[in-house]
């Protein structure tokens, strides 16, 4: 180990703390620099002193301070982790969906310490495919949450340790009522339903590359592709049920079928700034008027929608809304914006769209704990692209299925407030 002076600690701490540390590292590096050059100048001869005794210890514990002034990288390790799942993943595709061949694979190639060997190993074989041990599948579930829009909102999570659970949801609450001396209370109590969750069975379909199986070719990035095609097509369809789905066909019931009659409201035929602002009134006194809590409210809209508010001015040329939502809230509420929401609905007019207002502390995400992936070379699937089923073989394709099970509920059906047929454009 090199031995360092006292002026090339000076020099050297502050440049290794923004390599080791990124951003955070950036940050106590300037202020390790202001004290250097400041408030350190007595404790120059100290390190000298200590160079002349014992320079190479000097040195060592030089490094011990700064292995403790550097932060874990707990963003590294969590991206690692999912990483070890898509590679898990090619593994298994590899090795034609076989769990025992993929883990005798990775171990000759990445050795039985590597995390997508561990991953293969401490899941289960299921019938008709590859169950993914908890600990992993969260890493899954953790990359579709930047990815789907109902997710992101931060609903109510809700683990489903069987196929049917019941969770108990308000439906009326209790009432008071001013009384006299010597007359009797009124009594009353909150009503109570239950919400009945039955896990729906969400399959995705995602064809891979036999090349991007070559462990010899794309490394960590091509773990990244596998990981993030996966997550992204799980998400669009879970997107596209939680909020649009009618709860038939074994799909959730979504948003758009739990509100209420009375909260599907109509905007003005008329679009403009003033009715365009009187309109969003309206959907947020359809919840207040309620009683609902809005601990946790938000927006959904389609990508249109959002562009025609952003864009929107009065009639000084200023625009209405664009400085908000520019920090992804509309009247301080976070919006977030989804091509699952349609914008060729046939409602009063014709390519119409929704706008959504929801209290998602009230909305329930119940999930079946494990994703069962499954991996065949001979699969046939349907490119919507080409409009046709195709076959894998052809193509020289893996097809990966991932299957993940979860249902969707509200504990209080108010909390959902719509705009049917929008055609702000």
């Amino acid at each position: 180990m090199p031995e360092l002076t006292a002026a090339q600690v000076r020099e050297l701490l502050p440049e290794t703390l923004k390599l080791e540390g990124g951003a955070l590292g950036a940050a106590i590096a300037e202020q390790v620099k202001e004290g250097l050059a400041k408030g350190l100048e007595p404790f120059d001869k100290r390190i000298g002193a200590i160079e002349e005794r014992a320079p190479a210890q000097a040195t060592q514990n030089l490094a011990a301070i700064m292995a403790g002034l550097r932060p874990p990288d707990a963003a590294r390790d969590q991206q690692e982790q999912r990483r070890a799942v898509g590679r898990a993943v090619r593994l298994l595709a590899a090795s034609r969906g076989s769990q025992d061949q993929a883990v005798s694979m990775g171990e000759k190639l990445f050795g039985k310490d590597d995390r997508a060997v561990k991953a293969l190993t401490a899941g289960t074989a299921d019938q008709g495919g590859f169950l993914l041990s908890p600990e992993y599948s969260n890493e899954v579930i953790e990359l579709l949450r930047p990815m789907s829009v109902i997710r992101s909102m931060s609903p109510t999570l809700f683990p489903l340790s069987k196929l049917v659970a019941q969770i108990p949801k308000q439906t009326a609450g209790a009432t008071s009522s001013y009384t006299g001396e010597g007359l009797n209370i009124q009594s009353s109590q909150p009503a109570f339903g239950q919400l009945q969750m039955v896990a729906k069975k969400l399959a995705a379909l995602v064809p891979i590359s036999n090349d991007l199986l070559l462990f010899d070719a794309g490394g960590p990035q091509a773990d990244d592709i596998v990981m993030g095609d996966l997550a992204a097509s799980l998400a669009q369809r879970e997107d596209l049920a939680l909020i649009r789905d009618d709860g038939t066909a074994l799909t959730p019931k979504g948003l758009r079928y739990w509100a209420p009659a009375g909260n599907v409201l109509t905007v003005n035929a008329t679009v403009n700034l003033a009715n365009v602002t009187t309109d969003l009134g309206k959907i947020m006194l359809a919840l207040l008027n309620a009683n609902v809590r809005m601990i946790r409210p938000g927006w959904l809209m389609a990508p249109r929608t959002a562009v025609y508010l952003m864009t929107l001015r009065d009639g000084n040329g200023n625009y209405a809304f664009r400085d908000e939502m520019l920090t992804g809230r509309l009247w301080t509420w976070p919006f977030k914006t989804t091509t699952q929401i349609p914008i060729n609905l046939a409602v009063t007019g014709s390519n119409e769209s929704e706008l959504y207002l929801v209290d998602f502390a009230d909305a329930v995400l119940a999930e079946v704990s494990g994703i069962q992936i499954d991996a065949s070379p001979n699969a046939a699937y349907f490119d919507s692209s080409a409009g046709a089923v195709v076959s894998s073989f052809s193509r020289d394709e893996t097809v990966i299925r991932a299957i993940s099970r979860h249902d969707f509920g509200m504990r209080h059906d108010a909390s959902v407030a719509v705009f049917s047929d929008v055609d702000w454009a």
